[in-house]
């Protein structure tokens, strides 16, 4: 296998897990802001948490000055100039998926493509506060199309382990990046 069609189907389930990772967060992050609180509670703790969790906490306020829930959605869901949104992590995934199309079962190819062309459609329609849950959901279920088509359809090759590894390394770091904030 080349080491550019392995960096490749690496990077690109790799960033499949991240945006999911990010979706997670995003929902954590919107049910916990529901829960009742005290009156010295810091009302935007569980999404500063967010995005101290996605390690975004200041590539944020380098753009805002000041954490609102629409914003930190915006900046972790859409914002092109965030690396680790959920928009770049499917994009920079397609992109990878589509230098290495040959190397991909058709499942594969089309569950990714097919969520980057839907991701484009929710992008123009903007997602709203009370859709965010809904928005975090699909994301989750890209992510499972995608691993699982992956896991059921490609043969257990080099190309099959550098996509577990990448599935593998980006869980590990999700967990250590939620496990220093809390």
């Amino acid at each position: 296998m080349l080491s550019r069609t392995a960096d490749s189907l690496f990077w690109m389930t790799r960033y499949v897990e991240r945006a999911e990772n990010i979706a997670r967060v995003i929902h954590a992050a919107s049910r916990m802001s529901l829960m009742p609180r005290t009156s010295t509670d810091d009302p935007m703790a569980e999404w500063l948490s967010a995005l101290t969790a996605t390690s975004s906490y200041v590539a944020f306020f380098e753009r805002y000055d000041e954490a609102t829930p629409e914003r930190v959605v915006e900046f972790l869901a859409f914002s092109e100039s965030n690396p680790s949104s959920i928009y770049n992590c499917l994009s920079i995934a397609r992109a990878n998926a589509r230098s290495v199309r040959t190397a991909l079962t058709l499942e594969t190819w089309e569950a990714i493509n097919g969520a980057w062309m839907e991701l484009q459609r929710v992008r123009r329609d903007a997602v709203s506060p009370s859709d965010v849950n809904r928005f975090t959901s699909w994301v989750k279920d890209v992510s499972l199309h995608v691993d699982g088509s992956a896991f059921r359809t490609m043969l257990r090759n080099d190309g099959f382990a550098m996509q577990r590894l990448g599935v593998y390394i980006e869980r590990a770091d999700a967990t250590a990046r939620i496990l220093d904030v809390k």
